[in-house]
């Protein structure tokens, strides 16, 4: 009985381990695209559509 307690609690809290990691990494992966995406994007291959205001 005792080790049926002791074997959920730690699956339980294995899995909330699991998944604050997978969170973190996330974040961290995330924070990269950015800082990837303003060091090497330029502004000639955005895919912005132009105003027609601004066309001569």
């Amino acid at each position: 009985m005792r080790d049926e307690y002791d074997d959920r609690l730690w699956n339980d809290g294995r899995e909330h381990t699991n998944q604050d990691i997978d969170h973190l990494i996330a974040g961290i992966m995330q924070a990269f695209r950015a800082l990837h995406r303003v060091q090497w994007t330029s502004p000639w291959t955005d895919n912005r559509t132009c105003d027609t205001a601004c066309r001569p």
